[in-house]
């Protein structure tokens, strides 16, 4: 039967008399086929489906780089939010097709934002991005979906060869990358937001918008800063809460948006998405609404202190948030040569102190040394007494510190600001506006937490506190409580990181699992979620409120 569908779904696609190879089945084309969800699959597939006219994406693939039609379309590796399509034509070129799925954020200015985001730094700022040969930001084209046609990056894949390269060659892709950041900092951008054509703006329902000088340039189109792609402002559950999308003059505009984004959607919903902790269970910690708003209200009246007093470490820029391995590709014979960054989807306009950080694949388990001095960063003093496995997670550990110091260095020498603004990020002030933005899911203890800590140390935040008194005024009382819930609250995340954990998870999985491991992971689920309940129940009512808030449905 199915071969049958395969045959009469080929002969649908013959485009103007030729045909058009297809390696997947129809409904792969459409739908997510990388994996399985333990939880919430049918959810989780349905923001993940496209449908899409392939002969129609064909058609508009091949005159963009002079072809006269397209041979052949291969679905490439699935991410969260796209799908990936290789195109071959009939001259042999090959581009990559990347349609938008459900959840990839909101229509039109999700794509229109991405396209002139990689114009910008590709051909403003100098950084290697895969050039644009068409797009849509709109469905209402013959192909039935937005659509982005861009080049094939040359090259492989970094994971593909950083095991196999040199201390040395590693340091010059760290430089190289650096120095791109630098380039992101030299950009005077005018407000946060999401950069867009001008033009592109004219179609939404707000006429707000920033136009972007560029020096009295005229080779580029108008740039303008309109409403931001944050996915923040999206997901889970966030779409649409909240008209107040930027753009934004000032970081006080910038924080106080981050509240109100959260209280819309405490508002309008009593289910809080993506707990990271067993809450509302027997003993629990029992989350409710009038606990998040009201530390929301607190987080309101400092809003406009929560910024370094250097308006550098403030200035609107972008930033890439995701240098993972497959997103940074190398050329294979140097890979000191980087050939392209790619996903510039959702990639936004924000303070500096929000956005920098260090990349993705330099991340780590295990203690950053507070040196700069890479011979001080030594093997344990038992490294010769340990097993050869523990010897070569040491050397492997030794090896992550001193890149992630380097990139420091590197920072130091090309960019300092950066350098400090990371500092200050993972200060008191600066992570209260991004775990703010998150209470409609979790965290209102640890922002009320930061909040009191705030006013205990409020003279070291402002000039003159006489002048300038703290609008906070947490009594002892108010301390004891917290230190109370504070407890339950943590206690609520060590059983869930206990469960998953058990389940060969961690906290914040979502319950993928590939094709092979479903059946079993589903069994498992199923064995896991009865010793739990069984092992913290003392009676039937606690069996049931188990059952009533199990936090992973089926």
């Amino acid at each position: 039967m199915l071969s049958r569908i395969n045959n009469v779904f080929r002969r649908s696609v013959a485009s103007r008399g030729r045909a058009l190879l297809i390696d997947n089945d129809p409904e792969s084309l459409y739908s997510y086929s990388s994996g399985r969800w333990l939880w919430n699959e049918e959810q989780q597939m349905a923001c993940r489906r496209r449908r899409f006219n392939v002969t129609e994406l064909a058609q508009a693939a091949a005159p963009t780089v002079g072809s006269q039609f397209c041979v052949k379309l291969a679905k490439l590796s699935e991410g969260s939010f796209n799908k990936a399509f290789l195109l071959t034509m009939d001259n042999g070129k090959e581009m990559i097709a990347k349609l938008p799925n459900p959840n990839a954020g909101y229509e039109h200015l999700t794509t229109a934002s991405e396209v002139a985001t990689m114009d910008y730094v590709r051909n403003v700022l100098g950084v290697p991005v895969p050039q644009v040969y068409a797009w849509s930001s709109s469905a209402d084209n013959p192909v039935g979906a937005e659509y982005i046609l861009m080049e094939k990056c040359r090259g492989l894949e970094l994971h593909k060869v950083w095991d196999t390269i040199t201390d040395r060659q590693k340091a010059a892709i760290i430089h190289k990358l650096v120095s791109y950041e630098a380039a992101f900092t030299s950009s005077k951008l005018p407000a946060y937001g999401s950069l867009y054509y001008a033009k592109d703006l004219d179609a939404t329902e707000t006429d707000q918008r920033i136009l972007l000088p560029l020096e009295g340039d005229t080779k580029f189109p108008a740039f303008a800063v309109g409403p931001t792609t944050d996915r923040n402002f999206f997901d889970h559950g966030r779409a649409g809460a909240t008209t107040n999308q930027g753009p934004w003059a000032t970081v006080e505009e910038y924080n106080l948006a981050i509240a109100e984004r959260e209280i819309a959607c405490l508002q309008r919903s009593s289910k809080f998405p993506d707990p990271q902790g067993f809450y509302n269970g027997p003993g629990q910690y029992q989350q409710n609404s009038r606990t998040k708003i009201q530390t929301l209200r607190d987080y309101e009246k400092v809003a406009q202190y929560l910024k370094p007093t250097d308006p550098i470490l403030s200035e609107p820029v972008v930033w890439h948030t995701d240098l993972h391995w497959d997103n940074i590709f190398v050329d294979e014979n140097d890979p000191t040569e980087i050939t392209a960054i790619i996903d510039w989807q959702a990639v936004h306009i924000a303070p500096l102190f929000a956005q920098a950080r260090h990349p993705e694949f330099l991340k780590f388990d295990g203690e950053i040394p507070d040196t700069f001095d890479a011979d001080a960063i030594k093997l344990p003093d038992n490294f010769g007494e340990l097993s050869r496995e523990d010897q070569q997670a040491a050397r492997k550990l030794r090896g992550a510190q001193i890149l992630w110091k380097l990139y420091e260095v590197e920072l130091l020498c090309q960019c300092d600001d950066v350098r400090r603004a990371i500092s200050f990020g993972q200060g008191l002030l600066g992570r209260l506006p991004s775990l703010a933005g998150n209470i409609f899911s979790d965290g209102e203890l640890l922002v009320q937490d930061l909040l009191m800590s705030l006013q205990q140390e409020w003279s070291q935040v402002v000039d003159d506190p006489v002048a300038y008194p703290c609008p906070l005024s947490f009594t002892d009382e108010d301390r004891a409580a917290h230190d109370e819930q504070f407890v339950l609250w943590t206690q609520s995340i060590e059983l869930m990181t206990e469960f998953l954990t058990s389940m060969g998870g961690y906290r914040g999985w979502d319950g993928w699992v590939s094709h092979e491991q479903y059946q079993a992971g589903k069994e498992h689920m199923a064995c896991f979620k009865e010793d739990f309940i069984s092992r913290h129940s003392s009676t039937g009512a606690e069996r049931r409120r188990w059952s009533e808030v199990w936090p992973f449905p089926d």
